[in-house]
C-alpha cells in the first residue's frame, strides 16, 4: 500500500506537504459590508492529489486562532504538524489517498492573506483601524473564489470545526449546490448568549487597552495586555469542569501561592499574544458572534430547505462554547427540511477542545460519511 504514496514523504505519524499558496486578486476583495481592498492576496494550501473529474476535492474551514496550515510538516524539521493533522491525512479521517483537501486563509486572519496588520500598498503602513469588519459571509466568499480558481465545481464534502464548523453551515445556507456533504463539528448556527458575552469582555479588555491605541498600535513596542487577558477569557470557554479538575485543581505551583491554572492561563495568554494580531481578534470573533442564520433566513429550516447533501454533526457533552442542546436545534431544522442528517453527541472529558484532541472518537464516523458518498 505504500508504494501508492511514493510521491509523498512522510515523517512519523504525518507527510511533508507542499508551501502555502497566493492566490492574488488585482481587482481586490470586496467585503460583505461594501468595503473593498485592492490588490489583496488569499492564502490557501491543498494536499493529496485532485482527480481528474475533480469529484474528489473536500474544504477543510479553519477556526479563529488556526490558519490554512491544516495537515502535515513544511520539512521533517518542523517541531509541530498542522493544525488538524490528526483528522487529514493519509489512512485518517479524511484520507488523503482518496481525496484532496484544500484549506483557505480567510479575510481577517493574520496568517498571510491580507489582514489588518498588512501594509496598505497606498500609504506603507499597516491597514490596522481602517480594515473592515469581516463576516462568516466574507469567509466563504474567499473559500468560493478559490474554488472557482482551481476549477471545482462542487465539494464532495466541507468540513469544520468551532468557527470553521459555522463557515460549514453558511455554506450549507448560500451554497447548497456545490456541497456533497457537510461535517460540522462542536459548532451552530449561532453563537449562545453566554458564549457571546465572554467574547465581549474578551473584546472590551482589547480595545480597552490604552497600548491598542484604537486598532493602530503596530509602531509601538508595547506588549498588548488586553490581548493577553482576552485569550485567557477566551480558553476558558474551550475547556470543561473536569478537564479542569483534573489538569489543574486547586493546585499551587512550586510551593507558592500562585493557583497552576493561573500560570497555565498566563502561559496560554502570552503565547497567543506574541503570534496572533489584537484587530484580527476582535474582528474574527464579532464576526462569530454576528452570524445568526435564523435572524439571516427567517427560520433555521428555511435556511437549509436547498440542501440536498448528507449531513453529520457532532457534538461534545462537555462543550461550553457550543452546548449539545444547539446542534440538537440544528439536527431538527434539517430534518423538518428533508436533509439526510446524524447528529453524533460525544461523551468527552475534553470540552470544546475535544475536536484536537479525541480523534479517535470523531475520525471513524467522518470516514463512514465520505466512505458513503
Amino acid at each position: 500500500m505504500w508504494e501508492e504514496w511514493a510521491v509523498t514523504q512522510f515523517v512519523d505519524d504525518t507527510f511533508v506537504c507542499d508551501p502555502p499558496k497566493t492566490l492574488a486578486l488585482a481587482e481586490g476583495f470586496r467585503f460583505t459590508h461594501g468595503e473593498r481592498i485592492a490588490p489583496f492576496e488569499i492564502i490557501y494550501e491543498t494536499y493529496g492529489e485532485l482527480n481528474e473529474d475533480r469529484s474528489n476535492a473536500v474544504l477543510v474551514c479553519h477556526a479563529l486562532s488556526p490558519g490554512a496550515h491544516c495537515a502535515g510538516k513544511y520539512t521533517p524539521d518542523d517541531i509541530k504538524p498542522g493544525w488538524w493533522d490528526g483528522m487529514v491525512g493519509h489512512g485518517k479521517g479524511i484520507d488523503l489517498r482518496t481525496h484532496f483537501v484544500v484549506c483557505v486563509n480567510f479575510p481577517g486572519s493574520p496568517w498571510g492573506t491580507t489582514a489588518p496588520r498588512s501594509l496598505d500598498p497606498a500609504t506603507g503602513k499597516p491597514y490596522g483601524s481602517r480594515y473592515p469588519w469581516v463576516t462568516v459571509e466574507d469567509m466563504v466568499e474567499s473559500q468560493r473564489i478559490v474554488m472557482d480558481h482551481l476549477g471545482i465545481t462542487k465539494w464532495k464534502a466541507i468540513a469544520g470545526n468551532s468557527l470553521g464548523g459555522m463557515e460549514v453551515l453558511m455554506w450549507a445556507a448560500l451554497h447548497p449546490e456545490r456541497i456533497g456533504a457537510l461535517i460540522c463539528i462542536a459548532a451552530s448556527a449561532s453563537v449562545p448568549v453566554a458564549s457571546v458575552a465572554w467574547h465581549l469582555i474578551g473584546r472590551k479588555l482589547i480595545q480597552s487597552d490604552p497600548a491598542f491605541k484604537g486598532g493602530d498600535y503596530y509602531d509601538s513596542p508595547d506588549p498588548l495586555r488586553g490581548l493577553q487577558l482576552a485569550r485567557m477569557v477566551g480558553h476558558m470557554t474551550y475547556l470543561s469542569n473536569e478537564a479542569l479538575e483534573a489538569k489543574f485543581g486547586r493546585r499551587r505551583r512550586g510551593g507558592t501561592r500562585q493557583f497552576e491554572v493561573d500560570s497555565y492561563l498566563e502561559y496560554q495568554g502570552g503565547k497567543f499574544a506574541t503570534s496572533y494580531d489584537a484587530n484580527s481578534y476582535i474582528r474574527v470573533q464579532a464576526a462569530m458572534d454576528e452570524m445568526d442564520l435564523d435572524e439571516q433566513f427567517g427560520s433555521l429550516q428555511a435556511a437549509f430547505s436547498r440542501l440536498r447533501g448528507k449531513a453529520l454533526l457532532i457534538s461534545f457533552d462537555t462543550d461550553w462554547l457550543f452546548p449539545t442542546a444547539e446542534v440538537a436545534r440544528i439536527e431538527a431544522a434539517m430534518r423538518e427540511a428533508g436533509v439526510d442528517v446524524a447528529h453524533l453527541d460525544i461523551p468527552t472529558p475534553n470540552g470544546h477542545d475535544a475536536f484536537l484532541i479525541d480523534y479517535h472518537l470523531i475520525n471513524p464516523p467522518v470516514q463512514e460519511l465520505l466512505a458513503s458518498l
